[in-house]
């Protein structure tokens, strides 16, 4: 007992370890991610680390085109804030139409009076703000005639030439924000973007004067534009496409003459933005490495704790067979996923309602959505993670199937599916197959028709692809049914022509649904065939036997009666009373031997118990010496026998005795059976494959019977008892023409009788 104890702590103390370090690996994963989040490249993936120079780098490429961008304007505004190189407030800012009809033109001193009256100024980044406490302005709208730094703007309607003064003096004090922000950005001498903008050859802006092309490529990375070549000359890792499209927006309304030159010295000997980008795409990329580190990590050893826990969970104690189950797994597998799925949805809101703000309060503005996207996610995993260790213990247990809703929803729609009728489930199947379809087709087209974007037409072929899924599963469905159906019906077939198969006819585990159960039908119907056939033969064998037995001791004593009679006869009695006794006897004696013997003999044909010597028969020749044997007998009977032969001889293979009796037993049927005064047809005929006897006749009572009875045992055709026949004559000559290989058939029509034996013709 104390060993297993021991064992059961040392396992707790296992488990306790592993999942310590599960969570440790999981605040490791974490972090990574938020280290990549953090990076300024964060979705473009490991190809961002892959400059090893900053110039070289997408965030180079990026602030360049900025500053290419606010450079541009700051030329643009140039024109309208200075005069000769320098600011002018005089220079006019705008010009509108008062009520009057008069032209009034605002200089930018008058914009910057309206502006100090109405609370309008700048921030330390020449943003435009406004004090709510100032007095507005009046509110009206006047007609804009004229701007001095949108020249060739049209109004796009009546009403959009209409602004208040208030709208106007942001309008002018915004583009005056991003001339003084040029200003500091390119004419304070604390820029490593040196550039030089030549315009119809007349204007000229730089803040490196001087400066060439061929001083240009002297420094770090240089771009070169001019109208009289559409290629740029630079060392950009990528073709400035996007600062032409810039240059020209800018210029093409002046002229289409241009020269730019941009430089960057790489040396980096000014504390710019270039310099600040080079520190922090250092740090970035150190950062960036961190987090990798941390992410893989992480994801490592959380994949191999929970690996770990998944194989030690439920176990007490190393090579426990039992195993140990927590109250909450006894609930059902949905139930629990519903109870986890509340308890998860009340966290996510505690946690969105108190931890979301502590995190705002830490961390700044652009990382608040992902932090709550992060802390989301971390909670989701976390019961995630509760529930797989349920659902895996219950698995150990081998109770996750069987107590489940699941199950029992599938076991009731598969007993209600074996009593759907097969009409009805092919029903449905055509009509999921059409809903399915043209759900599926009409979507497809609207996405198709409607849809522009890749996404769309992605979404289009994996619906269409789907579509050919769900149509291939349900063929393959439909053919399976089908092969199990063909399959029921050949068993069946085999029943009517083979019914003697003892072996299973068809294996259950192979078929589904309602084939199963008409497969496991058939089995039972085999099975009580073949008890059935068994129990015929096991009765055919004791009656054989019985009668093989009762005439073995009914022929001792009967030999010793007719001896008996017979040393009567010699006796001469003299009372002709007794001489008639004496008749009698010996009459029914002998009628009793003739019935044992055909006993005998019935029962040996029926079981083929007889041995046949066939050989070749002329049987042309056997009819007319049985013909012959008759001929006398048929006379004292009143029958007139008329054969018809042919001439030449038609072979046979037979056995010779036993297809005279055959003849034999047909002939004595005749005699006994037809009516007096009447005519026997004895017919030999053959075509290329058979020979056939045919003997007829008409009866002498009413054919009160089928011809299949007839060819039973101990049946007679008047259904009486007075004649001395034993009623197993034809019964003896149908078993032995089928035992030699030959066929027995008997027609009825009114007392007409017809006995028909037919054997394969044989050549000579």
């Amino acid at each position: 007992m104390k060993s297993d104890a021991k064992a059961e702590r040392a396992m707790f103390y296992k488990k306790a370890v592993l999942l310590i370090v599960h969570i440790l690996a999981l605040f490791a994963f974490l972090s990574g991610i938020c280290l990549l989040y953090g990076s300024a490249a964060f979705r473009e993936g490991l190809s961002w680390v892959n400059p090893a120079h900053y110039e070289d780098s997408p965030a180079f490429e990026a602030l360049l085109r900025d500053r290419v961008q606010q450079l541009l304007g700051y030329v643009r505004y140039r024109d309208v804030f200075e005069t000769d190189g320098a600011f002018d407030a005089d220079n006019e800012a705008f010009s509108y139409s008062d009520g009057n009809g008069a032209e009034k033109i605002f200089s930018v001193s008058d914009v910057l009076a309206y502006a100090k009256e109405h609370g309008y100024s700048f921030d330390n980044d020449y943003r435009v703000i406004h004090d709510d406490a100032a007095p507005g302005g009046d509110g009206q709208t006047y007609p804009i005639t004229w701007r001095a730094y949108r020249e060739t703007q049209k109004a796009t309607g009546p009403g959009s030439a209409f602004k208040t003064l208030d709208t106007m003096t942001r309008e002018v004090m915004q583009c005056l924000g991003d001339y003084y922000r040029g200003v500091k950005l390119f004419n304070t001498g604390n820029s490593n973007l040196y550039y030089l903008l030549e315009i119809d050859g007349r204007k000229n802006y730089t803040n490196r004067p001087g400066l060439s092309d061929a001083q240009a490529r002297s420094f770090g990375r240089y771009a070169i534009f001019n109208s009289e070549n559409p290629l740029p000359d630079n060392n950009l890792p990528e073709t400035p496409n996007k600062i032409r499209s810039l240059l020209l927006e800018e210029v093409s309304s002046r002229t289409a003459d241009y020269h730019l030159i941009l430089a960057v010295d790489t040396n980096y000997p000014l504390q710019d933005a270039f310099y600040q980008g080079v520190l922090n795409y250092a740090r970035q990329r150190a950062l960036y490495g961190v987090g990798m580190i941390f992410l893989f990590a992480g994801a490592s050893f959380m994949l191999l704790t929970l690996i770990s826990l998944s194989l030690l969970s439920g176990h007490k104690r190393k090579g426990a067979v039992e195993i140990q189950l927590l109250p909450i797994d006894r609930y059902r597998i949905e139930s629990k996923a519903l109870l986890l799925v509340a308890l998860c949805a009340l966290c996510m809101l505690f946690a969105t309602q108190v931890a979301v703000r502590i995190l705002h309060l830490m961390l700044p503005t652009a990382y608040w959505s992902f932090s709550e996207k992060l802390l989301h996610a971390a909670i989701i995993y976390l019961f995630v993670l509760l529930f797989w260790f349920s659902a895996l213990r219950m698995h150990k247990a081998k109770i996750l199937w069987q107590n489940s809703f699941l199950r029992e929803l599938f076991e009731s729609l598969v007993r209600q599916s074996r009593t759907v009728s097969f009409v009805q489930r092919m029903t449905v199947y055509y009509l999921l197959f059409l809903l399915v379809n043209l759900a599926g087709a009409v979507t497809a087209s609207f996405l198709l028709l409607h849809g522009k974007s890749l996404n769309a037409r992605l979404e289009a072929s994996f619906l269409i692809l789907l579509l050919a899924i769900f149509d291939l599963w349900l063929y393959q469905h439909l053919y399976q049914k089908q092969s199990e159906s063909d399959e029921i019906a050949a068993a069946i077939g085999l029943l009517d022509s083979e019914p003697d198969r003892s072996e299973q006819l068809l294996d259950p585990a192979r078929f589904h649904g309602k084939e199963a159960r008409l497969a496991a039908t058939i089995n039972n119907i085999n099975a009580g065939l073949q008890r059935a056939l068994n129990d015929s033969v096991r009765s055919e064998r004791m009656k054989a036997e019985l009668i093989t037995n009762v005439s073995h001791d009914i022929k001792t004593p009967l030999t010793s009666i007719i001896n008996y009679i017979d040393l009567i006869r010699r006796a001469h009695p003299s009372d002709p009373a007794v001489q008639n006794y004496v008749d009698i006897l010996e009459r029914k004696s002998q009628h009793l031997k003739t019935l044992t013997e055909d006993l005998v003999e019935a029962s040996k044909a029926s079981t083929g118990n007889v041995q046949i010597d066939p050989v070749k028969i002329d049987f042309v020749e056997l009819v007319e010496q049985t013909n012959g044997e008759f001929e006398e007998r048929f006379s004292e009977s009143g029958l007139t026998l008329i054969p018809t032969l042919p001439e030449e001889p038609l072979y046979i293979f037979a056995d010779g005795q036993h297809l005279w009796r055959v003849l034999e037993n047909l002939y004595n049927n005749a005699c006994k059976y037809a009516a007096k005064n009447s005519r026997v047809y004895a017919e030999v005929s053959a075509d290329e494959a058979f020979v056939s006897f045919t003997l007829k006749n008409i009866s002498a009572s009413a054919l009160n019977i089928s011809p299949e009875e007839l060819t039973e045992r101990f049946v007679r055709g008047d259904r009486s008892r007075t004649t001395e026949g034993s009623g197993l004559g034809l019964s003896i000559a149908k078993s032995l023409t089928e035992l030699q290989g030959g066929t027995l058939d008997i027609q009825i029509d009114g007392d007409y009788f017809k006995a028909s034996v037919r054997f394969r013709r044989v050549t000579e």
